[in-house]
C-alpha cells in the first residue's frame, strides 16, 4: 500500500518537524561539485526553444508563461518569448520587514529610502534590487515579493491566499464563496494581461488534516440543514450505501439516515470507519475547493496558469489527485537537512495528478549568520553553517534540475528575518541571501550563480540522468533488538554503570545533513532493559552547549529526545497511531527550573491519550548534566504503556529520535522524521522482550 495513502491522511499535523535522513559514507560536497562541474559545465544550450512539434502537452495562453512536456518526457516553463527554463527564483522580496522588538533591528534594503515604513520609492528600491537579484543569479521572483516588480521585466509567480480571506468560514457557507470571489478580483483582475506573471499560487500549506478540515469540523455542533453538515452526510450516504452497513461498521445503533439529525457530534471511533470516512471525505472536498477556486480565477483571468496550493512537506493522496484536472502544476513547499528528495512523494504527486512539480518554498539556514538569527521556532533545513548553506543550495537545486517533471524552485527568501523575529508571528530565521543589513553571503551568492547556468542544462539531459544522489535512502528494512530482561532494576541517578552490553541498542544511524562532515560529535548510547513492572532506557547524548525549549511549549525546536512505542507490532502499511501507539520525549534544561530536564509525553490523534501529559506523572527519571554531555536514565511503568502485556505480546515496536540544535546534528534508529517517523508507526523498528532465565511463560522471538 502507498504510504501516502489515506490512514496517512488522518494524521497530517501542522508545525512537524522533519529531519534530515540520508545515512552512511558519503563523499564531500566539495567532491560532488568538482565531478558536477566536470559533467555540466556552466553554459546554457543554445537551442532551448519552444518548437510545438517537438512537445506532446502544452498547457497555458500563447503570449503568456506556459507549461509544456516535451516528447522526450521533459516538462519545461516556456517563457512569452518561446524560451524554455527550468527557473530558479526567490521569494520575498520586500523593500523592509518589521521585527517583533519595536526596538529593532528590523531588516531595511540599502536602496530603499523609507526606513521601516512605506515611505519610499518604491520604483527606484525596485530597479535598483532587480539588478542585484539577476546578479546573484536568480531568474526571477517568487511568491510574497513586493507587487511593484509586476512593472518590470522579470518573471514572477502571485499566492492569492484564498482561503485566507475567508476568515474562518468553512468552504461550503456562501461566505467562503463571497470572500474567495472578493479575493480573486482584488488581486487578479488587474494581472491579467501582464505577460511577466508566471502564474497563481491558489493558497499557502493550508491544512488538509482532521483538525484543520475533517468531517467533525463540518458536522459537529452544526444544524442538519447547515450546508456543510450536508456535505458530510452527503459522503456518509455515499459511502455506506445503507444505514445498516453504517451502523455495523461504527458499532451504533441507526435503522434511517434521519435518525443522525439528532447527532450533535460525530464519533472519532472505531479508527478505521473514520478512517475510510475522512478518506471520502477528504477526496469530495478537494475536489470542490479547486473545482471552485480555478473557475473563479480563471473567470476573473483566463490567460495565466494555476500553479497548485503550496503543500507544506508532502501531499495527501486525496488532495493531489483531486488537482488533476484543475490546476496546471502542483507546488510543494520542502525543507530538507540532506539536500535529498523523497522518492515515493515526488513519485506519488506526479503519478495520481499528471502534472509537474514547483518546489515553491526551500531553503537551508544555520546559526552563524550575521544578523544573529537564532531559530526558535525550530524551522526544517538547519545546517551546520555557511559554506553548508552553500553547498546546500547547489545540492538541492541541480538535483531538483535533474527531475523530468519538477520544473522550477523558489529560494526562501531574499533576507534574513529579524532577529528579535517578524513581527507578524516571531519567526526568526537565517533563510536570507542577504542579512538583516542588507549585505549579501557571498558563499551563497557565488553558489547560486555558479548554479544558474548548469540547471537547463542538467534538466534538459534528465530523462536520460540515473539521479542515484538525487534520492534518499527508503528505510524500508528495519532494525531489531532482543531487549533483555533485567535481574534487578536499573538505579535510576544519571550514570550508566550498572547497564549491560547486551542492553546497548545497536544500529543508532547518523542523520546526513549538509555539511555533516565537518562535525565530530560521537554518536550517542542508548541502553534499554525491562521487568513486568515496566521499561528502562539509558542515555549518553554527547553535546557540550545544551539548549532545550519549554517542555510545555515548543519543545520539538531544540535539543531533546524522542521516544515511540507501540505494544504491539505495527504492520507495514499502518500510518496511524492506534490505542498501542505512544511517543514520549525528553527535554533537557540544565536545572533552569529546579531540574536537569522534564520527561512528558505527547498526545496523538488515535492514541489512548486524551491530551499531552506534560510533566508525565509516572515516568521516573534522573539526569545528569555534564560537561560535554548529558546522561539520563528513565523508568516507564506498565500502566503508562497502554497495553503493556509482556507475557502474551512480548514484541513491540520502537523508534528513538535525538536532536543536537547548536551543532545541527540528529541521530535515529529506524527511520528520522524526515519520513515524519513521528507519525507514522509503520517506520518504527522491532524490539523483542526477552524472558527472564527459567521463565517459560514469556512467548518467545518469532511465536507469534
Amino acid at each position: 500500500m502507498n504510504r501516502f495513502g489515506l490512514a496517512a491522511v488522518l494524521i497530517l499535523l501542522v508545525g512537524v518537524w522533519v529531519q534530515p535522513l540520508f545515512t552512511g559514507a558519503e563523499e564531500s560536497t566539495t567532491d560532488r561539485h568538482d565531478k558536477l562541474s566536470a559533467l555540466y559545465p556552466a553554459t546554457a544550450p543554445a537551442n532551448l526553444t519552444f518548437n510545438e512539434q517537438d512537445f506532446a502537452i502544452v498547457r497555458g495562453t500563447a503570449g503568456f508563461w506556459r507549461l509544456g512536456k516535451d516528447k522526450q518526457g521533459v516538462w519545461w516553463f516556456i517563457s512569452p518569448q518561446g524560451k524554455l527554463e527550468f527557473l530558479n527564483t526567490v521569494t520575498t522580496v520586500q523593500p523592509y520587514q518589521t521585527a517583533r522588538d519595536p526596538n529593532g533591528p528590523d531588516y531595511v534594503s540599502q536602496n530603499w529610502s523609507g526606513g521601516a515604513t512605506d515611505n519610499g520609492d518604491l520604483k527606484q528600491w525596485a530597479a535598483a534590487t532587480l539588478k542585484r537579484i539577476h546578479d546573484y543569479g536568480f531568474k526571477g521572483l517568487g511568491a510574497w515579493s513586493n507587487p511593484v516588480f509586476h512593472g518590470f521585466d522579470v518573471p514572477i509567480s502571485r499566492d492569492l491566499n484564498l482561503w485566507a480571506w475567508a476568515h474562518g468560514s468553512k468552504l461550503y457557507s456562501p461566505q467562503w464563496m463571497k470572500a474567495a470571489e472578493e479575493a480573486v478580483i482584488a488581486q487578479v483582475d488587474s494581472l491579467k494581461s501582464n505577460a511577466n506573471l508566471v502564474g497563481y499560487y491558489l493558497d499557502n500549506e493550508l491544512d488538509w488534516g482532521d483538525s484543520g478540515i475533517g468531517p467533525v469540523k463540518y458536522f459537529n455542533g452544526l444544524p442538519p440543514t447547515d450546508p456543510n453538515r450536508v456535505q458530510v452526510m452527503r459522503v456518509i450516504r455515499s459511502t455506506w450505501s445503507t444505514p445498516e452497513q453504517f451502523a455495523a461498521d461504527w458499532g451504533v445503533p441507526l435503522k434511517d439516515w434521519a435518525q443522525m439529525d439528532g447527532w450533535t457530534e460525530l464519533p472519532h471511533q472505531p479508527q478505521s470507519a473514520y478512517g475510510r470516512l475522512f478518506a471520502a471525505w477528504l477526496s469530495h472536498l478537494a475536489e470542490d475547493y479547486y473545482k471552485f477556486a480555478t473557475e473563479l480565477v480563471r473567470k476573473h483571468d483566463p490567460n495565466h496558469l494555476i500553479l497548485g496550493v503550496r503543500f507544506k512537506s508532502f501531499g495527501p493522496l486525496e488532495v493531489v489527485r483531486a488537482a488533476k484536472n484543475h490546476t496546471d502544476a502542483l507546488s510543494l513547499n520542502y525543507y530538507v537537512n540532506d539536500a535529498r528528495l523523497d522518492l515515493d512523494l515526488f513519485r506519488m504527486m506526479y503519478e495520481q495528478s499528471g502534472q509537474p512539480i514547483i518546489i515553491s518554498e526551500y531553503s537551508f539556514h544555520s546559526l552563524d549568520g550575521r544578523s544573529g538569527n537564532r531559530n526558535t521556532v525550530g524551522f526544517a533545513a538547519q545546517v551546520l553553517d555557511q559554506q553548508a548553506r552553500a553547498d546546500g543550495y547547489r545540492l538541492f537545486t541541480t538535483r531538483l534540475a535533474r527531475v523530468p517533471y519538477v520544473i522550477g524552485a523558489d529560494w526562501f527568501q531574499w533576507s534574513d528575518e529579524p532577529p528579535s523575529g517578524r513581527r507578524s508571528d516571531g519567526e526568526d530565521v537565517n533563510f536570507g541571501v542577504v542579512d538583516v543589513d542588507d549585505r549579501p553571503y557571498q558563499a551563497l551568492v557565488a553558489a547560486i550563480r555558479d548554479t544558474t547556468p548548469r540547471l537547463n542544462p542538467l534538466h534538459e539531459q534528465s530523462t536520460t540522468d540515473p539521479q542515484k544522489d538525487v534520492w534518499r535512502e527508503s528505510f524500508a528494512s528495519k532494525p531489531s533488538m532482543n531487549v533483555p530482561y533485567l535481574s534487578r532494576p536499573i538505579t535510576l541517578n544519571g550514570e550508566l554503570s550498572d547497564w549491560s552490553p547486551e542492553s546497548k541498542l545497536s544500529g543508532i544511524r547518523h542523520s546526513q545533513t549538509v555539511g555533516l562532515e565537518r562535525s565530530s560529535l560521537p554518536m550517542p548510547n542508548v541502553y534499554m532493559g525491562w521487568t513486568k513492572e515496566g521499561i528502562y532506557l539509558g542515555m549518553e547524548i554527547f553535546d557540550n552547549d545544551i539548549s532545550g525549549a519549554p517542555a510545555n511549549g515548543w519543545w520539538w525546536t531544540k535539543d531533546n529526545v524522542e521516544l515511540w512505542f507501540s505494544t504491539k507490532p505495527v504492520a507495514n502499511d499502518q500510518f496511524a497511531y492506534d490505542a498501542n501507539c505512544q511517543q514520549f520525549f525528553f527535554v533537557p534544561n540544565d536545572f533552569q527550573t529546579g531540574a536537569a530536564g522534564t520527561v512528558g509525553q505527547w498526545h496523538r490523534p488515535g492514541d489512548a491519550l486524551k491530551d499531552n501529559l506534560i510533566p508525565h506523572p509516572q515516568v521516573k527519571s534522573s539526569v545528569r548534566i555534564l560537561n560535554d554531555r548529558y546522561v539520563l536514565e528513565m523508568f516507564i511503568p506498565a500502566g503508562a504503556l497502554y497495553g503493556f502485556d509482556p507475557a502474551t505480546q512480548p514484541n513491540m515496536a520502537f523508534n528513538i529520535h535525538v536532536r543536537n540544535f547548536q551543532h545541527a546534528t540528529d541521530y535515529f534508529w529506524s527511520a528520522p522524521k524526515e519520513i515524519q517517523t513521528q507519525l507514522h508507526p509503520s517506520t518504527w523498528g522491532s524490539i523483542h522482550l526477552m524472558p527472564a532465565r527459567g521463565d517459560d511463560n514469556l512467548v518467545r522471538a518469532g511465536e507469534k
